[in-house]
């Protein structure tokens, strides 16, 4: 994943700029103020001003999971809006007194006109004329209404349904950035009563996760997908088959399902079932093999056995169908002792941590002392590294990368 926009601060005499990379100044407004929140050395976070909130908490996932910080919400009873963003997508939750009213999103198969579709309440010439007929002051659901194609009991039903799935579909997200805001209100007009409680939609998106999580493990993104000789399908299907021919791979085939990744991978699978498709894992080449547990110890220095113990745990990760995002996190924000070390530092998506930049960078600093440093910077990634990755490991794969990091710690082979 590229690494995360710069907000880089200019002081000159007595004034301070903040100096922001595009992809976050694209967002912002001329002369809109925000509010700052000051923390300084460690960080900033800006509000915009007019939002007012009463409160806000904001992080990272999944140092604080959805499950976490929807529990925050609920046992403060709070009402608000939470948003929550990867890359591009950005999703927003609205809150009254706890329960979820409303909720956006920037996926293309949450939004209000392909969930009318799916659905069977409008054909797609009826959205397409829908759509012509959006304008100031004239929303999507009050121009099918208007023109007789949707009824307002139906409007009302598609509404609850894709609130509903923005935020179960919440769940699916590896990784992100979170905000709450205390007090912010709902789009005027937009509260919906739904008809399960925010307790039991986080329930069923935790699930959710749990299932994707387990399909990831059956169809990891860099296997094959193929139709099997004589493969009809299911009625509307025929675009994906087409695509099938090709031979993509599960994450390619994936851009051309419309819906969530939970309702690709289960479509995926039942497909497989069902003979239409054959799925074929590539053979990845593995990360170096851990030193301390029978795996070839002597013929590997303490540099390598790091960047192994390292691999493996990013190995895990992508297992558990997350991304490095957030092993990359500490080499975008190290602590202050070892920014130099690690300046220019990449981790590549087998989990590779670049460890020939990490000795350059000590070495043209301290060349004396240019082996314990260089170990003491590995060290400190590779406990990172382990406790970031501490809930996906099981038991035994645990265990064996504890006694491998306890012999690195103690210089035995």
């Amino acid at each position: 994943m590229a690494s995360r926009p710069r907000a880089t601060p200019r002081l000159g005499g007595e004034a301070a700029a903040l100096e922001l990379e595009l992809p976050l100044a694209a967002a912002l407004r001329s002369a809109r103020p925000f509010a700052a929140h000051f923390y300084a050395p460690e960080g900033l976070v800006l509000l915009q001003e007019e939002l007012a909130p009463g409160g806000y908490f904001a992080g990272s996932l999944p140092a604080l999971s959805l499950a976490e910080v929807f529990g925050h919400v609920l046992s403060g009873i709070r009402s608000g809006v939470l948003v929550v963003r990867r890359g591009a997508l950005r999703k927003s939750v609205h809150f009254r007194d706890a329960q979820v009213v409303f909720a956006t999103s920037t996926e293309a198969h949450e939004r209000l006109g392909s969930v009318l579709t799916r659905l069977g309440l409008v054909s797609t010439e009826q959205l397409a004329e829908g759509l012509r007929a959006v304008a100031p002051g004239v929303r999507l659901g009050q121009a099918l209404t208007r023109a007789g194609y949707l009824t307002e009991a139906n409007l009302y039903n598609a509404m609850t349904y894709l609130v509903r799935e923005v935020v179960v579909d919440l769940f699916e997200l590896p990784d992100g950035d979170f905000l709450f805001l205390e007090g912010a209100p709902p789009p005027e007009g937009d509260s919906l009563k739904l008809p399960e409680r925010t307790r039991e939609l986080v329930l069923e998106g935790m699930k959710r996760a749990e299932g994707v999580l387990r399909l990831r493990e059956r169809f990891p993104d860099s296997a094959r997908v193929q139709p099997l000789p004589d493969a009809m399908g299911a009625p509307g299907e025929e675009r994906l088959l087409t695509r099938a021919a090709a031979r993509p791979t599960v994450g390619e085939l994936r851009t051309h399902f419309e819906g969530s990744l939970y309702g690709y991978l289960h479509w995926l699978d039942e497909r497989v079932r069902d003979g239409t498709f054959e799925v074929a894992l590539l053979p990845e080449p593995g990360p170096p093999e851990l030193a301390g547990e029978g795996l070839g110890a002597a013929a590997l220095g303490p540099e390598a056995r790091y960047a192994a113990l390292i691999a493996r745990v990013a190995e895990a990760m992508r297992r558990a169908g997350l991304g490095l995002e957030s092993l990359r996190g500490f080499l975008l924000t190290p602590p202050p002792t070892l920014q130099a070390a690690f300046e220019g530092v990449t981790l590549s998506e087998e989990g590779l941590l670049d460890v020939e930049r990490l000795k350059q960078n000590v070495a043209a600093r301290a060349p004396v002392l240019a082996r314990a440093r260089t170990l003491e910077a590995l060290d400190a990634f590779a406990a990172y590294a382990l406790f970031s990755a501490r809930n996906l490991l099981s038991e035994q794969e645990a265990a064996a990368l504890a006694r491998a990091y306890r012999a690195l710690q103690e210089g035995s082979p």
